[in-house]
């Protein structure tokens, strides 16, 4: 699904936010004075990553009926549920 929505750069920015709130941590306890900007980093990092995964809401088109259709990739194929194509047999 992720890849199908392009955002791959969005969670790739969020990993980063994480790594480098952890690093801020690690450099805190050891009481480094430069480790208040990589918490900064991070902050601004988990934000851009946040609203780069809102990118596909905000900005799907719409159709005749009022509904949203988030564009995909269309190099992805999307795997078809087998249950949903198969008549309910009792």
């Amino acid at each position: 699904m992720i890849k199908l929505l392009k955002l791959q750069k969005a969670v790739l920015v969020l990993i980063g936010g994480v790594i480098a709130y952890i690093l801020y941590l690690v450099l805190d306890a050891s009481e480094v004075e430069g480790a208040r900007y990589l918490q900064i980093l991070a902050g601004i990092l988990v934000m851009i990553g946040a609203l780069w995964m809102l990118y596909p809401i905000l900005f799907a088109k719409k159709d005749r009926d009022g509904n949203a259709e988030i564009i995909t990739d269309p190099s992805v194929e999307v795997p078809v549920d087998e249950e949903e194509e198969k008549p309910a047999t009792e």
